[in-house]
């Protein structure tokens, strides 16, 4: 059984639980290697979008951001104006507003055509370019707002020409006072909303980033040694086992007196054999298991957030371009993992069911 226990157990060399240490270790590279291939992946949609999408989004919802709290602190000026005449500042403030809105006009029209022309001049020929960048229901919301804008534009119009020829601000506003209002209030919601849509996927990227670099790994296989009471008794029965035997072979101990020794001793022996046992199955097979159990979770959390993600950015991607889709299978985890466990009759076998992961890409 010592034999047995160094051999399988204990000795670095042959034991199973190096060669589970390994399999642990070649499983973690795999991720490592996983990770740093999404890495550049990563650096290619950054790169295509810094370059070629970046001025587009950020100039849009800086328009959209600025309108929305000129919006807002127009609509301020319009409401205490309803009992206070209207001071030059104020009115310098609705024809900002209105300018602005013509100029947001003029961007919102240009903003898909704007983008086929950057996908055409695009280095990867029309692949990893997130050409539908209104996603979901911010197409929707992208028509809304330009309806709305084109409403508000008129009506901001109207009402800048009756305030600079008429000091009465209710005959300005008109008997739709409420619905300008809510129409404004509405308007100026679409319009954060939108912006929140065009920065959608360049969070999605950072995002992606931030996991990947912050993920940890914990597949390092750290296990005790059997405990020392009970190795110490094991030993303390094998020295007894030897010099029995030992005393036998040179005729010190008759056949009864043998069998009268292990008689004596023998329960005691086996009793402590099988705490050994019994010890080494909990500090290691557990451990062992806690192991495989953690590995397990750990990798299919990791992989199927990864293919989410990736499913995520694919919506924004032209619909032939299959190149992220190309990326998921290429991945290594698809692949048996091989390790050399150093003895052949060690087979070690650790079964992650990437069906469980559940996304399709």
């Amino acid at each position: 059984m010592r034999i047995q226990i160094n051999t399988d157990i204990v000795d670095a060399g042959t034991s199973w639980t190096t060669a589970l240490s390994k399999l642990l270790t070649s499983l973690e590279n795999m991720m490592r290697g996983n990770i740093a291939d999404s890495m550049f992946l990563l650096n290619i949609l950054n790169d295509i979008y810094l370059n070629r999408l970046s001025y587009l989004v950020v100039g849009l919802s800086t328009q959209l951001e600025k309108c929305h709290s000129l919006t807002a602190e127009v609509q301020v000026i319009v409401t205490m104006a309803q009992t206070e005449l209207i001071s030059s500042s104020e009115f310098d403030r609705l024809q900002l507003l209105y300018d602005r809105f013509l100029y947001l006009n003029i961007t919102l029209n240009n903003f898909e055509s704007s983008l086929n022309k950057e996908a055409l001049k695009s280095s990867s020929s029309l692949h990893y370019f997130p050409i539908q960048l209104l996603v979901s229901d911010c197409g929707r919301l992208f028509v809304m707002t330009k309806d709305s804008l084109k409403l508000q534009t008129e009506w901001l119009k109207t009402f800048v020409g009756t305030v600079a020829n008429t000091t009465n601000i209710n005959l300005a506003i008109g008997d739709e006072g409420d619905g300008i209002f809510f129409n404004t209030t509405v308007f100026r919601s679409n319009m954060a909303n939108l912006s929140q849509c065009l920065l959608s996927y360049q969070n999605e990227l950072d995002s992606f980033k931030n996991k990947l670099t912050t993920f940890t790994f914990s597949a390092k296989f750290d296990y005790e040694p059997p405990p020392p009471t009970s190795l110490r008794k094991f030993n303390m029965h094998g020295v007894w086992l030897d010099t029995i035997t030992s005393q036998y072979i040179a005729n010190s101990l008759s056949k009864l007196d043998l069998a009268t020794s292990l008689h004596a001793n023998g329960n005691e022996l086996l009793t402590n054999v099988d705490q050994l046992y019994s010890d080494i199955q909990t500090l290691i097979f557990s451990t062992v298991s806690d192991h495989i159990n953690n590995q397990e979770k750990e990798m299919v959390t990791f992989y199927k957030d990864l293919l989410q993600r990736v499913a995520s950015l694919q919506r924004y991607m032209f619909t032939n371009d299959t190149k992220l889709e190309q990326f998921v299978r290429r991945l290594s985890i698809w692949r048996m993992p091989i390790v050399n466990f150093q003895k052949s009759q060690v087979l070690s076998v650790l079964c992650i069911n990437v069906l469980k992961l559940g996304v399709t890409v």
